[in-house]
């Protein structure tokens, strides 16, 4: 008779839930990756961003990514972390609308908050993703 995997130290993926995604969200650094469709085929670009428990928020230039948005594209933006050695890591993927900011208010106090563009020039567009959807999954260390 085979053994249970799981008596010989095989780690089980868990599904984390709505608030253990949005707390990794909230608290992991500023870079992650947002995923848009482009001609039918899904690109995906890293970006800095902020993010509080409705939405996430970065700052692009004009180009794929603001054009996409600009003809609404489906969004995705994916956080992670890992820890190779230990064979660890967690994933918390974001769906939801994504629109351009454009309340003068709203525009001033991102300008004014603690994300700012790694790249020089001008990354003149904010960029609001609702979270409608939050998943996540975490393989604990062994």
């Amino acid at each position: 008779m085979p053994e249970d995997p799981a008596s010989d130290g095989a780690r089980r993926l868990e599904v984390l839930d709505r608030d253990e995604c949005l707390s990794l969200l909230t608290r992991q650094g500023f870079l992650g990756r947002v995923g848009v469709v482009v001609d039918g085929r899904p690109l995906i670009f890293p970006v800095n961003y902020i993010a509080d428990r409705r939405a996430v928020v970065f700052c692009t230039a004009a180009g794929t990514k603001l054009d996409a948005i600009a003809h609404a594209s489906p969004v995705t933006f994916e956080v992670d972390d890992h820890q190779p050695l230990h064979h660890a890591g967690w994933s918390v993927l974001v769906q939801g609308p994504a629109t351009v900011v454009t309340d003068e208010e709203e525009l001033a106090r991102l300008r004014d908050g603690p994300l700012h563009p790694w790249v020089r020039g001008a990354r003149a567009s904010w960029v609001r993703i609702e979270i409608a959807e939050i998943s996540g999954r975490r393989l604990p260390g062994i």
